[in-house]
């Protein structure tokens, strides 16, 4: 930093009387200006500041990194060229279940050896070998029914490491594919027969199954209440039964009667059950089996 005595000086009236002059003055030599004979400011041009400012406050890349590393949603470990751990921000603590350890500078795989001997070994050491990023979706190694999504990264001459908790994403495609699989199963047993209701008790969604069993076609049947499809002496037990799985007070078994277009009633033996979304309940899901298809071969 300049000796602020070698410069020129000014009081603050003159200033403000000459300040075109001494704006050139500043723009070639640090000013010092005076108030009542006590050094207040320096007035100095913009170049010789910027100087000045780069020189007292340099950059810290490592510091702005790490920053916005702990700021991040996602687990991130840094490693150096050897695999010892140069960085972890809270996310990736928190998901190794090592909130209060200190991992930094201690070898990657001894500080986590749920990663050593496994496919995320073997992805880490090829990024490191190759520099090319690798990812895979894994059962988590540090939690019980829990996903990652691990992806690796050349970073400097080392590693790094992004994990992203997956679990939801997997349990619902995993869950979907088990619904689609038991939807399939039912259809290929002639008389089992599925239908979704609204909340309000409407009728939503409708097996083909169904459709035969009431003698209708599926859009027919697309809106109408369900317990208009029910007869006169079971409706009224119906509604009761639906009405109370709709309010959370337990899915249930029921026997009732469904009246087809044929003219004739269809006796079933049913389970109702509560749907479960995002929000709360969206509605029930019926389980019909005819009892006449429940009856011993003779």
């Amino acid at each position: 930093m300049p000796d602020s005595r070698a410069g020129r000086s000014v009081t603050a009236a003159e200033l403000v009387r000459n300040f075109a002059h001494w704006r050139e003055v500043g723009a070639k030599e640090p000013v010092l200006v005076t108030h009542h004979g006590r050094e207040t400011h320096i007035l100095i041009g913009m170049e010789p500041y910027a100087r000045l400012a780069g020189a007292k406050a340099p950059t810290n890349d490592q510091d702005r990194t790490r920053n916005l590393a702990n700021h991040i949603h996602q687990g991130l470990i840094l490693c150096k060229a050897d695999l010892s751990i140069d960085f972890v921000n809270p996310v990736a603590l928190s998901m190794a279940k090592r909130w209060d350890r200190q991992l930094e500078g201690k070898p990657l795989f001894e500080a986590l050896p749920e990663f050593s001997g496994a496919v995320t070994e073997a992805h880490i050491r090829h990024t490191l070998a190759s520099g090319e990023a690798s990812t895979a979706d894994i059962p988590s190694p540090f939690r019980k029914d829990s996903w990652l999504h691990f992806e690796t990264f050349s970073f400097g001459s080392g590693v790094a490491i992004l994990l992203r908790d997956i679990t939801d994403d997997m349990q619902h495609h995993r869950l979907a594919d088990i619904k689609t699989s038991i939807l399939k199963a039912m259809a290929l047993h002639d008389g089992v027969s599925y239908i979704r209701i609204s909340m309000r008790g409407f009728v939503d969604v409708v097996d083909d199954s169904f459709c035969e069993m009431m003698g209708l076609p599926c859009e027919k049947l697309i809106g109408v209440a369900l317990p208009d499809l029910i007869a006169m002496p079971a409706r009224r037990q119906l509604r009761e039964d639906l009405e109370q799985v709709l309010n959370g007070q337990g899915d249930r078994r029921v026997a009732t009667q469904f009246l087809s277009n044929r003219g004739d009633v269809v006796p079933v033996d049913a389970s109702l059950v509560r749907l479960h979304g995002t929000y709360g309940t969206e509605g029930a899901v019926m389980v019909i089996i005819p009892q006449d298809h429940m009856q011993p071969a003779t």
